[in-house]
C-alpha cells in the first residue's frame, strides 16, 4: 500500500525511539563539525518545515548548550544577513537536499571561507555535490511532500546533538547529562501518546476540523515553532488561510479580524506564561466557539480542549502538540479532497523553480513506480 501522510505520523515515534537509542553515533558528524568550527554562536539556515523544526528545537538547545542558537531563512541569509561575525558552527538544513535557496546558501558559505555543511534527510540529494560535508539527521524514508516524520526527527536530532556537545565539552555534570537524557526519553514516549490522543481529538471534533475557513495558531517560546509548523501544515494541505502569531502579538492587531467563523488554536505549555495564555483563550472564546486550547495539563471542560495530563519541560513541548496539527492537516485534506490544487497552480510552477531538476525527476520516477505497483496489485 502506498504510504500516506498518516503513515508517517504513525511511524514517527518508532523512528524517534530508534534514533534516540543511537544518538551518539547519529550526531557524531554534527559534534565534530561543531568542534572544528570557530568559537561562536550556532547559525542554522533553513526554510519551510525545516525552519520551523529549528525554531521548535532552539529553546532546549540553548538551555543545554548555554549559548545562543540563531535561525535564518536561506533567502534572507544570502541577500541580507550573510555576516558570520561571531558565528561558530554554520549549517544549512534541508530535508530534501534539493531546495534551490538552500543550495545558494551553501555556495555563499563556501565563498565566505567556511566549510559548506548541509544537514539533510536525503544524503543522496544535490547536497551531495553542493556541500563540503553532508550530515544525515536520520529521518529515514518519507515519500510524502507534506513532511511530518522529518519534522520531529530533525527536532530530536538537534536536541541530541546539543546534549552530546554539552557532555563532550564538559558543560554538564554527569547528573545533569543523565537528567537531560531522561527528559528526551520522556518527550519521545509522550510523543507516542500525543499521536494517539490527537487522532481521537480529531474524531471527536470532526465537524470543526472539516469546516475551517480561516485559522490562527498562537504560541510562544518553543511553542512558537509549533505554531509556525501548525499553520504551515493546515495551510498547505487543507488550503485555507492560516497564520501563526506569538501569543502577545496576536493581541496587537490580528485579534481585530476575529469573527465567530474563525478557528483559533492557542498553545499553553504550562510554564510561567500559562495564566496569560488561558486569559487569551477565554477572551477569544467570547468571539468564537471555535477556540482550541492545547495544554499539557488543564481542567478546562470545553470539548475542543486538547490536554494530555502530563508534565514536560516547556522547551520540549513541540512533541506534545505537533501531532495534533499533523493529524488535523491529514484528516482535513483527505476527507475534503484537498490534495489537488487549483488548476492555475500548474502555471505558477512553470514560472518559478524552488526545487532542483533532480528533485522533480525523482518525484516523477516515484509517481511512475507507484502507478506500476497499483497496476500490478
Amino acid at each position: 500500500m502506498k504510504p500516506t501522510m498518516q503513515t508517517y505520523i504513525h511511524n514517527s515515534t518508532d523512528v524517534l525511539r530508534a534514533n534516540l537509542s543511537r544518538g551518539a553515533e547519529l550526531t557524531k558528524a554534527f559534534v565534530e563539525a561543531y568542534r572544528q568550527a570557530p568559537e561562536g554562536e550556532i547559525l542554522l539556515i533553513a526554510s519551510g518545515s525545516s525552519y520551523n523544526s529549528c525554531v521548535c528545537a532552539r529553546r532546549w538547545m540553548e538551555k543545554v548548550l548555554q549559548q545562543r542558537v540563531w535561525i535564518v531563512t536561506p533567502f534572507t541569509f544570502v541577500h541580507y544577513e550573510s555576516s558570520l561575525a561571531g558565528v561558530g558552527l554554520c549549517a544549512v538544513v534541508s530535508q530534501s537536499g534539493c531546495s534551490t535557496n538552500a543550495i545558494e546558501a551553501l555556495r555563499l558559505i563556501r565563498s565566505l571561507g567556511r566549510p559548506a555543511i548541509g544537514i539533510t534527510g536525503n544524503p543522496n540529494s544535490d547536497f551531495e555535490t553542493e556541500a563540503d560535508q553532508v550530515i544525515d539527521w536520520g529521518v529515514g524514508e518519507e515519500k510524502v511532500g507534506y513532511v511530518t516524520q522529518g519534522v520531529v526527527s530533525l527536532i530530536l536530532y538537534l536536541w541530541m546533538a546539543a546534549l552530546q556537545i554539552a557532555k563532550e565539552t564538559g558543560r554538564l555534570s554527569k547528573e545533569q547529562a543523565e537528567t537531560y537524557a531522561s527528559e528526551l526519553q520522556s518527550a519521545v514516549e509522550i510523543h507516542g501518546e500525543a499521536v494517539i490522543r490527537s487522532e481521537a481529538w480529531v474524531e471527536n471534533n470532526y465537524a470543526l476540523v472539516t469546516s475551517m475557513h480561516q485559522a490562527y495558531v498562537i504560541g510562544a517560546g518553543a511553542s512558537y515553532g509549533t505554531a509556525l509548523e501548525g499553520a504551515l501544515k493546515i495551510g498547505e494541505t487543507i488550503g485555507i488561510p492560516t497564520s501563526a502569531y506569538e501569543s502577545e502579538e496576536y493581541l496587537h492587531g490580528p485579534n481585530l479580524q476575529l469573527a465567530p467563523d474563525y478557528t483559533v488554536f492557542i498553545i499553553d505549555p504550562k510554564d510561567e506564561t500559562s495564566p496569560r495564555i488561558e486569559a487569551i483563550a477565554e477572551a477569544t472564546r467570547q468571539v468564537t466557539e471555535r477556540t482550541v486550547l492545547l495544554s499539557l495539563d488543564c481542567d478546562d471542560p470545553h470539548p475542543t480542549t486538547f490536554s494530555l495530563g502530563r508534565q514536560l519541560d516547556e522547551a520540549l513541548t513541540p512533541f506534545v502538540f505537533l501531532p495534533l496539527f499533523q493529524m488535523i492537516a491529514w484528516r482535513g485534506a483527505e476527507d475534503l479532497h484537498r490534495w489537488d490544487k487549483h488548476p492555475l497552480f500548474a502555471k505558477f510552477k512553470e514560472k518559478i523553480a524552488y526545487k532542483t531538476e533532480s528533485y522533480y525527476q525523482h518525484s516523477q520516477q516515484e509517481s511512475q513506480h507507484d502507478s506500476e505497483i497499483e497496476i500490478i496489485s
